[in-house]
């Protein structure tokens, strides 16, 4: 009796561990020494979530995931100015080359807003034909050359999505290898998107047709913004958790 109690205790045993390992995202191996820490900033941004390069590439965009405000960073997190714009659930940011304008992320009414830098409303689009709800909705927003918009679904599902001119999503990837989207930003050199993953804590290139390229773990959680000086090869992560500015050198 004694031996029937202990096998059926072994299959138990070896069913869960079967189900917590379906339960698990399948991640890729990291790439080996593609980013290299030089430098780590405390800022005085609450929860900072979303992360774009301004005029030049000499500063920073952020927005707070508390105050629901938009702030101007120098490039080792200090706050140069606040915008009086308030949102309601700000969570990406993306800077307009055209014209000096920003765009952002709102989460749970899933729209994106166009706002100048001095914080007024320019227009507000909603963002339709996306799957996604309440606090795993849009979570990252980003530009290309072309001037397409480019927006992120955290999770169920995790989504990348191309956006037409009437802000309804045109093309639709979903990103299975990681356990949430949090962060975007497009690179023109690699015509790919370097994304950031809070819960799997990830930095990684990701383009539409052969998905990860390349991969980087990062030491910290809640990493929901990312920018990159692609000429510089300089890469800007903000942790909402930490409530600072990494900063890597970029080796590709």
């Amino acid at each position: 009796m004694k031996r029937i109690n202990l096998l059926l205790l072994i299959i138990a045993a070896f069913a869960l561990t079967n189900c917590k390992l379906e339960d698990s995202v399948s991640q890729p191996e990291p790439s080996p020494g593609i980013i290299s820490k030089t430098g780590e900033y405390g800022t005085d941004v609450s929860e900072p979530s979303g992360l774009t390069l301004g005029a030049n590439n000499s500063t920073l965009w952020t927005v707070s995931d508390n105050t629901n405000h938009v702030y101007q960073l120098s490039l080792n997190g200090t706050i140069l100015k606040e915008l009086f714009f308030e949102g309601n659930d700000l969570e990406g940011i993306a800077f307009d080359k055209r014209d000096g304008t920003l765009w952002l992320a709102e989460e749970q009414l899933r729209q994106v807003v166009h706002i100048d830098t001095n914080g007024n409303e320019l227009g507000r689009f909603d963002v339709t034909n996306l799957e996604g709800s309440g606090n795993s909705g849009l979570e990252g927003i980003s530009l290309d050359t072309t001037f397409t918009t480019f927006v992120l679904n955290e999770k169920s599902p995790r989504l990348w999505a191309r956006l037409d001119d009437n802000y309804a999503a045109q093309t639709i990837k979903e990103i299975t290898d990681v356990d949430d989207l949090s962060g975007i930003f497009y690179d023109e050199k690699r015509n790919a998107f370097w994304i950031v993953s809070d819960k799997s804590q990830l930095f990684f290139l990701w383009d539409e047709e052969n998905g990860i390229t390349q991969k980087a773990e990062l030491d910290y959680q809640k990493a929901e913004g990312v920018a990159v000086d692609i000429e510089k090869g300089i890469v800007y992560i903000v942790s909402d958790a930490t409530w600072k500015l990494y900063v890597y050198s970029l080796k590709l």
